[in-house]
């Protein structure tokens, strides 16, 4: 029999008996024949209650460092960490040591709520735990900027301040595919290019064409630099002086404070007659009652863009429960007066 077969067995027979415990407390109470106290019988319980959370709390650091040992202490249950539970998540940040792009917690018992805390906002900033001999949280990117922001003390919540939360491929492929055909000399717009979701997207149908783009985010910035085919053209696509040139533009802008609406509009005025844009929104416009959402309305309508539903929870793995659709516009050269 295997160790994982008797621990297995061993397990369950103790689950067992624990029950056949319980089950022999009924009709026992504390007294004894006379009406008073069974001092003997109370003394041994407690000393048996005692051993029993020892051993129990012994268990779950056990089970604990098998399941999970970024919670547990090392091996020899002797860990000589400081205590650390009464630590708030900042507190515990500004301890934290960076090194090979590996952010590392302080050697400190933190409680399960101080962890998770402290767990929370390194994933915010785009961290994983690694564990293993790393035994630390990496980054698939520089994390200079963010650990150093963490170490501070502060939150760094990417998907937040950045607005960005990444579009999933099977949605880009769709996305893609609205916009219409992809030829290896069409001049491609990316505007909002994330980590390249979309961009990988179009190359799945044309490898060979070059997509502008503009990102906001310097994390992201640094992975789309090491795609092939893209030219970084800047940072905010709606502050940049670009002329009317594209022929297909293809986007997943932010939506807070009706930036998706600002982006459409930016985009239509840079297509060529006859291009078009393929974008996602927030279903917000749509009913809204604010000026810049009913002047919005009433531009698609004149311009006859084709609006789809995206399937409710679509970017749930994203972060964000928001619901969203997708607009598509062709720019006939006889709506030119409208881009003017």
């Amino acid at each position: 029999m295997s160790n994982k077969e008797s621990l297995i067995e061993m397990l369950r027979g103790s689950t067992e008996k624990l029950h056949t415990l319980c089950d022999s407390f009924e009709g026992v109470d504390i007294y004894d024949d006379t009406g008073h106290v069974d001092t003997a019988f109370f003394s041994e319980v407690l000393q048996a209650v005692s051993r029993m959370q020892s051993v129990n709390e012994k268990l779950v650091y056990k089970l604990l460092h098998l399941l999970a040992p970024e919670f547990a202490e090392s091996d020899d249950g002797k860990s000589g960490k400081q205590d650390g539970k009464k630590l708030p998540a900042e507190e515990v940040l500004k301890q934290c040591t960076f090194k090979d792009n590996i952010l590392y917690l302080p050697n400190v018992q933190l409680s399960k709520k101080t962890y998770a805390d402290v767990k929370l906002w390194i994933e915010e900033a785009g961290g994983k735990w690694t564990g293993g001999k790393v035994q630390g949280f990496s980054f698939d990117f520089d994390a200079t900027r963010v650990a150093g922001i963490l170490m501070e003390g502060k939150r760094c919540n990417l998907a937040k301040d950045f607005q960005f939360f990444a579009t999933p491929p099977e949605v880009a492929d769709w996305l893609v595919s609205l916009a219409g055909d992809f030829s290896p000399d069409c001049k491609v717009l990316e505007p909002s290019a994330g980590t390249g979701s979309i961009i990988d997207a179009i190359h799945r149908v044309q490898p060979d064409v070059v997509v502008d783009c503009y990102e906001l985010m310097p994390e992201n910035k640094e992975k789309l630099s090491k795609l092939d085919h893209i030219r970084l053209l800047g940072d905010d696509f709606t502050q940049a002086e670009h002329p009317s040139e594209y022929d297909l533009i293809v986007a997943n802008p932010p939506f807070s404070k009706n930036q998706d609406i600002r982006h459409v509009m930016q985009m239509y005025h840079d297509l060529k007659p006859g291009g078009t844009v393929a974008a996602i929104t927030s279903r917000h416009w749509q009913q809204a009652s604010e000026k810049v959402c009913k002047d919005f309305r009433a531009f698609l309508e004149e311009v006859s863009a084709q609006v789809y539903e995206i399937e409710e929870g679509a970017f749930k793995k994203s972060g964000t429960g928001v619901g969203t659709i997708a607009i598509v516009i062709n720019k006939r050269e006889t709506w030119q007066s409208i881009n003017n």
